[in-house]
């Protein structure tokens, strides 16, 4: 990438970070201490600015060094989870299907999951805030939260705080069942 396009690319994702926070160019000067005027001239595209002041801005407004250097993404993602490679476990009973990962910029991330007939999988508490929300495609899934019992039919959603204890998704009739589930990271986690 030549110098003008990396300082173009640089200004407009500063001024999309800028934006989608509501900062001002003055608030965004005070938290990462980078004048207001270089400050507009790198969202101008005017000015390269150096890995100092990039580190400087990036610290500011928590978020990382790359961020100014990613390449626009789509705006449309058609996903198939035919063609998704599934992660298994419990001898490819439990099949996870990534559907859109976490990325530094969404605090979340959604998959497909399969349970075969008859099975189980235990799932060790995740990091402190990381919440859970299962909405069931197929079948009834019976969810064990610290071993308080939940049945869900298809149709049926639940939330819960994924940090506090084992949980335990559970397929106990005689068909697959099949549920989404996003995983939410508090933004202390990105």
């Amino acid at each position: 990438m030549e110098k003008n396009q990396l300082s173009k690319l640089i200004g407009e994702k500063l001024k999309l970070l800028r934006s989608e926070r509501n900062l001002s160019l003055d608030k965004l000067a005070r938290v990462t201490g980078v004048s207001k005027p270089m400050l507009g001239q790198i969202e101008r595209g005017e000015s390269n600015p150096t890995v100092s002041t990039l580190w400087k801005i990036a610290k500011g407004m928590n978020v990382s060094f790359t961020a100014f250097l990613e390449e626009d993404k789509p705006t449309v993602t058609v996903v198939d989870r035919r063609t998704i490679e599934p992660i298994t476990e419990e001898e490819e009973a439990f099949k996870v299907y990534p559907l859109f990962l976490k990325s530094f910029d969404k605090p979340f991330e959604l998959f497909s999951v399969q349970l075969e007939a008859g099975s189980s999988h235990l799932s060790e508490p995740h990091t402190k805030g990381v919440e859970e929300y299962i909405i069931v495609e197929q079948g009834t899934l019976t969810l064990f939260i610290n071993e308080e019992r939940y049945l869900l039919n298809r149709g049926q959603a639940i939330h819960f705080v994924a940090d506090y204890g084992h949980h335990r998704y559970v397929n106990e009739l005689k068909e697959i069942c099949t549920f989404s589930m996003l995983i939410y990271y508090p933004l202390s986690t990105n």
